[in-house]
């Protein structure tokens, strides 16, 4: 860590008394100076310390991290829009349809949390509602909520309208944070793929937007076949995802290899655990905090990777607060090849 302020002025202001005889008023023009040229030093001091820092990808941040990642030839992950259906209603039916625009804005009770009709639709003549595709107004895990929450309209109607969210919106995602796409920038260090190998497979696949995870492994009935099964951050990757995959891993792959692209099955894991909070912190805001944690746990799985109840608990332990954890009913579970463990049913209570 660079020098304070104060321990640079300190040096500097010694070693004038040491030269010059006397101290250096405050108020003097050499004590001014001093003082001025102390705090040039500390911000040039820090900006090495800075740059030093965003030199090595152990310790990089942000832009800088991203930087590291294109030498690998990884991007950050980018989140997801949580999606739902909306229920618009009229209080009587009309004598005309009435058309709900593609864009049409809609927003929770506190305006925090904005939503936007993904297709235009109409309530008939005679009817007094429709049902109509939404999404999230930003991608992030903040946009994923319970139902009967969206009830205002932003965008002007003529007409007196209600809406609610008749079923949850789910799927929001955020951006792939510093600490997990500096993971895969050091297993990008220790896999070096050859060209032909599964791993050259697996982060080819991976590159795919919408790809999070990716697991490969050779047919044992037909010679030059390989699987590729690809997965979503928590969720199945849509179809557009896997025909996009598949067409650069047919593209890639090397003469005299066929490369079947499949998408994962998911195996739902149930955790109930209890905790135990540290005097002083609020328990429901710390089960709120370990909550989050054990989602984002189960978004950074990987196909095929097995569950570890001993590695969720580690991430429960950290969370600040908790002073003691027990899982009841959740255990390690295996995972093949062609799947991925996903978050079930999630209880948190009390030790």
């Amino acid at each position: 860590m660079s020098e304070t302020y104060e321990g640079i002025l300190s040096r500097m202001s010694g070693k004038f008394e040491e030269l010059a005889g006397y101290e250096a008023d405050r108020a003097s023009d050499i004590g001014i100076r001093l003082r001025v040229l102390a705090g040039e030093i500390y911000s040039m001091t820090s900006e090495i310390e800075w740059l030093r820092k965003q030199m090595f990808p152990d310790t990089a941040t942000g832009a800088q991290l991203d930087l590291h990642g294109v030498q690998r030839g990884l991007s950050r992950r980018r989140g997801r829009k949580a999606d739902g259906l909306l229920v618009f209603r009229l209080d009587m039916p009309l004598e005309f349809d009435l058309v709900i625009p593609i864009g049409t804005v809609c927003t929770v009770e506190d305006g925090s949390l904005n939503y936007v009709t993904t297709e235009e639709a109409e309530i008939y003549s005679g009817d007094t509602f429709a049902w109509v595709a939404c999404e999230a107004e930003n991608s992030g895990e903040r946009y994923n909520i319970a139902a009967d929450r969206v009830k205002t309209i932003v965008t002007y109607f003529s007409v007196g309208i209600r809406i609610n969210n008749a079923s949850s919106f789910i799927g929001g995602t955020d951006d792939e944070d510093d600490d997990t796409f500096r993971k895969r920038i050091f297993e990008s260090y220790r896999s070096v793929p050859n060209g032909a190998d599964a791993e050259y497979f697996r982060q080819t696949a991976e590159s795919v937007e919408g790809v999070q995870s990716a697991s490969v492994y050779a047919s044992t009935d037909t010679a030059g076949l390989v699987f590729v099964v690809i997965g979503g951050r928590g969720v199945i990757p849509s179809d557009d995802v896997k025909n996009a995959a598949a067409a650069l891993l047919a593209e890639k792959a090397p003469l005299g290899i066929t490369v079947s692209t499949q998408k994962t099955g998911t195996i739902p894991v149930n955790v109930s655990v209890n905790i135990s909070v540290r005097s002083g912190y609020d328990i429901n805001e710390v089960k709120s905090d370990v909550e989050s944690v054990i989602r984002k746990f189960f978004l950074d799985m990987s196909v095929g990777e097995d569950f570890r109840a001993a590695a969720l608990g580690s991430a429960v332990i950290k969370v600040d607060g908790v002073t003691n954890y027990s899982f009841s009913g959740t255990s390690d579970t295996s995972v093949s090849a062609a799947s991925m463990a996903v978050l079930g049913t999630l209880t948190v209570g009390s030790l």
